[in-house]
């Protein structure tokens, strides 16, 4: 049920008091079992309406204009649960975002992303910025994106199963098979096949690691890595979890 109350005032207060919180899903190399990545996701756990999702969030969002704030606070609070985790001697690999185009077109975006990581403590090398669909093909986010790069932060896209910007692909560190690629590829036909071969191709070439996202069964993860994907993540390996859980799965090797 949609939830109609919610106006974008209470989630700017919500940031302000920091009073998301943060889901995850792993990001698993399927030949060894391994967790070599972490996406996170935000959550508004809401004192009368319960848990609130994306679906809720981001009308709020685009209502506000609170992309920007939303992104400081994911990035601060990604660091600060990676320091946590690493404080109760839990190894934690590569940990992954999304931003919103709103945030990429700001003229300080690289400072401010900058800022965050280097308050936090971390390396930025730990963390994976995934750019929104589109910021490939959008000229004016080519530069603020590369500028991220350069502060050695990792650049996800999930843009190039399109031969036509395969050249795009060397200023990204990580190539996605995103939705409805990895998801549906069973049931799609050769054209498909073709896109999830132009990526890993692209992917060897530039030496970016490919992630397949929104895989759901065995047969998609098998199909994935006979076409050179070997890392994976989705419903496969189940829900999003809360950090106490993802610390169980990082202490441990992951199988299926």
């Amino acid at each position: 049920m949609a939830i109609v109350r919610l106006r974008p005032e209470e989630l700017k207060r919500a940031l302000d008091e920091g009073a998301l919180s943060l889901q995850f899903q792993p990001q698993v190399h399927v030949p060894s079992g391994k967790l070599v990545g972490i996406e996170a996701f935000a959550r508004w756990p809401h004192p009368a309406h319960g848990m609130i999702g994306p679906s809720d969030i981001v009308p709020l969002l685009d209502q506000g204009s609170l992309h920007v704030e939303f992104d400081r606070w994911v990035l601060r609070a990604l660091c600060a649960q990676v320091l946590a985790w690493r404080g109760e001697g839990v190894s934690v690999p590569l940990v992954a975002a999304n931003v919103w185009t709103h945030t990429l077109q700001r003229p300080d975006v690289a400072e401010m992303v900058r800022d965050v990581i280097a308050s936090s403590g971390i390396a930025p090398g730990d963390v994976e910025i995934e750019c929104p669909r589109g910021s490939v093909r959008d000229p004016l986010l080519a530069e603020p994106v590369q500028r991220i790069r350069a502060l050695g932060v990792r650049i996800a896209s999930e843009e190039f199963g399109d031969p036509a910007i395969a050249d795009a692909a060397s200023g990204f560190d990580t190539l996605k098979i995103g939705y409805p690629l990895a998801r549906d590829l069973t049931l799609l036909g050769s054209e498909s096949l073709e896109a999830v071969q132009a990526i890993v191709e692209a992917a060897r070439v530039t030496g970016a690691r490919v992630v397949a996202d929104n895989v759901e069964t065995k047969d998609q993860e098998d199909l994935l890595v006979q076409f050179g994907c070997e890392i994976v993540q989705g419903r496969l390996y189940g829900p999003e979890v809360a950090p106490d859980e993802l610390k169980t799965l990082l202490a441990s090797s992951i199988t299926h």
